[in-house]
């Protein structure tokens, strides 16, 4: 019988995060930097990691409150910044993309720095925003990834909020119910459009259902595998 769990794991450094650690002297600097309020930074969903194909070149993001918070509800959108090792700003960029945490809970954010070699002398890093439903008879939960290059003293964003995952389905929190399960990874291909390297996408998706039959739980599984390709054009991919 399919399980879901939302386990938060909380991560302690300097700045306390629910993803990777965020430095406490470049978060000061980028802060001071950027001119920002303090107080309407999520600090508990800053991350940072260090860029694996630049030297003294480090990924921070930082969610910045939109309006006020109420409750368990927030709206942020992410300052994503390039600094070097003493939090000196390369590269920022204020996403227009707002993130709204409400009965769907903002769980946590990161930084995927996975080869997308998008680009001859171009390689794109990831941001992965998760989050997840408390329903226990109606679970539900998603990931999705924006891709982003340098570009002069900004970033320049090319796949805005595509999903990689998402979990969800009915069931009596016994036994009887319906699942499903997407998964889907990024491959770079080998074909191009407008100089740029297409996204072939793969998706596994899994169909669970279960019933109670003479006392037992009984679980019937399908799964399925579907290709998509996502191509550039017009500054983005599609």
């Amino acid at each position: 019988m399919k399980k879901y769990l939302f386990i938060g794991i909380i991560m302690f450094s300097f700045v306390k995060t629910f993803g990777q650690e965020i430095n406490s002297v470049r978060f000061e600097n980028v802060v001071k930097s950027l001119k920002l309020d303090k107080t309407k930074i999520k600090e508990e969903f800053c991350t940072e990691k260090k860029m694996p194909n630049a030297e003294n070149s480090y990924i921070a993001v930082l969610p910045v409150l939109q309006g006020k918070e109420e409750d368990d509800f927030f709206v942020v959108r992410n300052y994503i910044v390039i600094t070097d090792e003493n939090g000196v700003v390369k590269n920022q960029y204020f996403d227009p993309e707002e993130i709204t945490s409400d009965a769907i809970m903002l769980r946590s954010i990161n930084i995927d720095t996975g080869l997308y070699n998008i680009s001859n002398g171009i390689r794109a890093f990831g941001v992965t925003v998760s989050v997840a439903n408390g329903s226990q008879p109606n679970p539900y939960s998603s990931d999705t990834i924006s891709l982003y290059y340098p570009e002069g003293r900004t970033l320049k964003k090319v796949l805005n909020t595509f999903e990689l995952s998402s979990h969800g389905g009915e069931w009596d929190t016994r036994c009887s119910g319906e699942f499903n399960d997407d998964h889907s990874v990024i491959i770079m291909d080998k074909t191009k459009t407008n100089n740029f390297t297409d996204l072939k996408v793969k998706t596994i998706s899994v169909e669970t259902k279960n019933q109670e039959i003479n006392g037992d739980c009984k679980e019937h599984e399908t799964s399925k595998v579907t290709y998509r390709i996502l191509r550039f054009k017009n500054g983005k991919y599609l």
